[in-house]
């Protein structure tokens, strides 16, 4: 005669351990890898708007440098901005002297870069001892269809400006 317990009857497993699926942790793993290899491919594909908005945030970055050196140095110093390319001058004993050190050498537009400046065909932008421009200017860099506006205050502020 079967006798009856409090206790459940064991059963037996239907998943052997070895076949069961994947813990949470591991999942968040995987998805986490996967994360960072999507996040890279995306960094590194540029698009042509990405490629003139460098360029111009290249630009304006040395332009504030210039102003900044201009401060420190007491000294008039200014950027020339021409369709192939510009570059970055400084005042001595009357007339203007190309500067040739890092940041402020010449540099070319890239390839298929054309810039317009308020119908200017070359522009100088002269910044005194105190930062202050030699006037507000906006010039505009294009590649391709893409178009990047650069502003530049009469206090000399500069911003890049879609």
């Amino acid at each position: 005669m079967p006798t009856f317990t409090a206790t459940r009857p064991s059963f037996r497993k239907i998943v052997p351990d070895n076949a069961r699926g994947f813990s949470l942790v591991e999942l968040m793993v995987v998805l986490f890898i996967i994360g960072i290899a999507s996040t890279a491919v995306v960094m590194t594909v540029r698009s042509s708007e990405r490629g003139v908005h460098d360029e111009a945030e290249q630009f304006a970055a040395r332009v504030a440098a210039l102003r900044d050196n201009a401060i420190l140095q007491s000294r008039t110093m200014a950027v020339t901005v021409r369709p192939s390319g510009y570059g970055f001058e400084t005042r001595n004993d009357g007339s203007w002297v190309p500067m040739s050190e890092a940041p402020f050498s010449t540099t070319e537009w890239k390839s298929g870069t054309r810039v317009q400046m308020s119908g200017a065909r070359q522009m100088r932008i002269a910044f005194d001892s105190t930062g202050l421009p030699s006037s507000a200017a906006s010039i505009e860099i294009k590649h391709d269809n893409e178009t990047v506006t650069l502003k530049l205050a009469a206090t000399g502020d500069i911003r890049v400006v879609r």
